[in-house]
């Protein structure tokens, strides 16, 4: 793998070394490859090669990417990109498109050192902290690693499975899903993006996470096909700060949230 830029740091119940590589357009083929024999081999109940081979660019087109590496077995374990999306109203929008942890490597530190690694790589390019931080997922696990952010007052989430109200948060969220999925129907009230699941049958079974609310939500409105928008909604710099001082990020002077 290439010799770039680590932010490395160990991890998990097993020895894990957290590492940003370049942007995917930077990206040799043979590290791409790397990568995805990796996920193949640490999440068999995810159908990774075929997801990588239909969308490919969740590699190619990050401006961010983060890697996990179990360097007993120089096999990748986990995996975080993101890119930059444009919305219409200006707003600053951080698209999270893959979060992967391998099934050996969860419930220990390594999401949480990969989220370390990727916001202190984008505060050292020169961005703002995102005002938005948007992914669509399947898997209710996701929106309970988001929520755990959503704790300080100024930051929301989108959809609240907590019972709150969520109409305010339909137009901003509706933006952002016509620029994630231009096209594709979208129910604002549940979050639910119909039908854009590639491949269908990614999960070989239904996921589910600790929090049983959040299971009978996903299941309850989202087909094999869809995935639910969840959305972090970080509009002041105390919401940016309450993330990073979480994450053990070194905090700079103007971190936002807001415009990049």
């Amino acid at each position: 793998m290439p010799d770039d830029d680590r932010a490395a740091r160990r991890g998990g119940r097993r020895a894990v070394e957290v590492t940003a590589l370049p942007p995917g357009r930077e990206l040799p083929t043979e590290t791409e490859k790397w990568i995805v024999d990796g996920l193949v081999a640490a999440m068999p109940g995810l159908r990774a090669r075929q997801l990588f081979t239909l969308r490919r660019d969740m590699l190619t087109e990050a401006d961010y990417i983060v890697v996990g590496v179990d360097r007993e077995r120089d096999r990748v374990v986990s995996l975080l990109t993101s890119h930059w999306a444009e919305l219409p109203s200006g707003r600053s929008c951080l698209h999270v498109m893959i979060q992967f942890v391998g099934d050996a490597y969860r419930n220990g530190r390594v999401f949480g050192e990969s989220w370390s690694v990727h916001f202190a790589r984008l505060l050292a390019d020169g961005h703002r902290f995102p005002e938005v931080i948007a992914l669509k997922t399947y898997n209710p696990v996701v929106h309970c690693a988001m929520s755990a952010f959503s704790g300080h007052p100024d930051i929301t989430m989108y959809p609240d499975l907590s019972g709150g109200n969520d109409s305010g948060r339909a137009a901003p969220a509706a933006e952002v899903a016509a620029v994630l999925a231009p096209g594709a129907p979208f129910d604002a009230a549940r979050g639910v993006i119909r039908g854009i699941g590639r491949p269908l049958d990614l999960y070989r079974e239904r996921p589910t996470s600790h929090d049983l609310a959040a299971n009978a939500y996903f299941e309850r409105h989202a087909a094999p096909g869809d995935r639910v928008l969840c959305m972090l909604h970080v509009p002041t710099a105390e919401g940016a700060h309450a993330i990073l001082a979480a994450l053990g990020v070194p905090l700079p002077s103007d971190l936002g949230g807001g415009r990049r």
